[in-house]
């Protein structure tokens, strides 16, 4: 009996070395992956969670290595930054939004699929019932911050509601907790950041329709596609675990994640823009490069407005406008900040706007101390400077202000 004890636990001895071993083999075998996580974007503790979760399934480790995408001013960093830190720092850059309706990515760069979804949200009140901007009353009071142009866009679909511009989310929220305002407008990664700060309860529901819903990626080049299809088993691990959803709120659930994607790419143009997050407020900046803007030509080029009009136009930006948007159209960096209105950033083909779409925000939103102050005439001559300003050449046709509210004309970048 003492023989075969010690027999018993010689062999429960041996056993648990071997198995220590082995851990051991696999722990020293398995790779440490880097991954960059952008620490200027309000989803960043979101993003890391998520790209250990979904890697340590694999039996991977994970090194976050955290950088910060904005320049001097808020500016965004080149696009070309992008891909020189896939090959250079990380192999998944996490948490690049993506636009739903119109999607883009950076040159030289692949994605993953979606592992969040987020976007610009319509914000209550604690206790204010689910409501959609059509729903609200007429003569309802909206804010929002400057710099969200899309969510901006949305004014022009509801003439139910009064919109107020705040120089920051931070303002329009204080007004809104004032009941100076009946709802507000932001990014959903801002107020859902804002919230857990100040530990306040609001209601809020994303917003529907165009350039309003973002899916958050990670980006890595294609010497990275091992590490991107690991990621994508891990994803598709921890959805059918039930494990993603808690891990990625507050933000909504990703359609269905496939098991295996051997070339996660997204069908997208790779066109020459970066996406950055503005400093203090958390909000959603998308920079062109310059640089690489093709150059087009003026033939072809509709004549919208009249010589007179944008001399006229001129005189009243620079009464109304430069202070914000700068004496040249190319913003301002600090005090009054305002976004260029003019230039490839201002004009990028992947914003899809058309002359409707900026007249209605500048007629109706600005200027944003006091919206829709200016006369008829004076919105529709800083019109016609804004378009001179981009490269349309001047006609021997006047433009209307109910022909600029509703024309479909895509605005585009003509200049030099």
């Amino acid at each position: 009996m003492f023989s075969r004890c010690n027999r018993t636990a010689r062999s429960l001895r041996m056993a648990s070395l071997i198995a220590g071993a082995v851990l051991l083999h696999r722990a020293a075998s398995a790779d440490v992956l880097n991954v960059c996580v952008d620490q200027a974007n309000p989803t960043s503790g979101m993003d890391a969670r998520v790209a250990r979760a979904a890697i340590e399934t694999q039996g991977n480790a994970v090194k976050v290595i955290p950088f910060v995408g904005y320049g001097k001013g808020g500016d965004g960093m080149p696009p070309s930054r992008f891909a020189k830190m896939a090959q250079s720092d990380c192999q998944l850059i996490m948490g690049f939004p993506v636009d739903i309706s119109n999607p883009n990515l950076p040159p030289d760069v692949e994605a993953t699929s979606a592992y969040a979804g987020t976007g610009f949200v319509l914000v209550r009140r604690a206790g204010a019932e689910k409501s959609s901007l059509s729903e609200l009353p007429k003569g309802s009071e909206v804010g929002i911050a400057q710099l969200d142009t899309y969510a901006g866009l949305l004014y022009g679909e509801h003439p139910n509601i009064v919109m107020h511009v705040y120089p920051t989310d931070s303002m329009m929220l204080a007004d809104l907790a004032a009941k100076h305002i009946s709802a507000g407008l932001a990014w959903q990664p801002f107020i859902a950041s804002y919230q857990q700060r100040r530990a306040k309860s609001l209601s809020i529901d994303l917003l529907p329709g165009k350039h309003m819903r973002w899916n958050l990626v990670a980006l890595y080049a294609s010497p990275s596609q091992r590490v991107a299809d690991l990621f994508a088993r891990g994803l598709y691990e921890l959805q059918s675990k039930g494990e993603l959803e808690r891990l990625i709120k507050p933000y909504q659930q990703p359609t269905a994640i496939a098991a295996v994607r051997p070339a996660a790419q997204l069908a997208v143009a790779h066109l020459q823009y970066a996406v950055a997050w503005e400093p203090e407020a958390g909000r959603l900046i998308r920079v062109a490069d310059t640089s690489t803007a093709p150059k087009r030509k003026h033939g072809k080029v509709s004549a919208l407005y009249t010589e007179d009009q944008a001399a006229k136009g001129a005189f009243a930006y620079y009464q109304n406008c430069a202070m914000c948007h700068g004496p040249l159209l190319d913003g301002q960096p600090g005090g009054y900040s305002g976004p260029a209105l003019k230039g490839a950033a201002f004009a990028d083909p992947s914003y899809d706007f058309h002359l409707s779409d900026i007249f209605n925000f500048v007629a109706k939103l600005m200027p944003s101390a006091t919206p829709g102050s200016l006369t008829h005439e004076q919105y529709v001559q800083i019109m016609a400077f804004i378009l001179k300003q981009n490269g349309y050449p001047a006609g021997s046709h006047e433009l209307a202000y109910e022909e600029a509210e509703k024309s479909k004309v895509p605005i585009r970048y003509y200049g030099k």
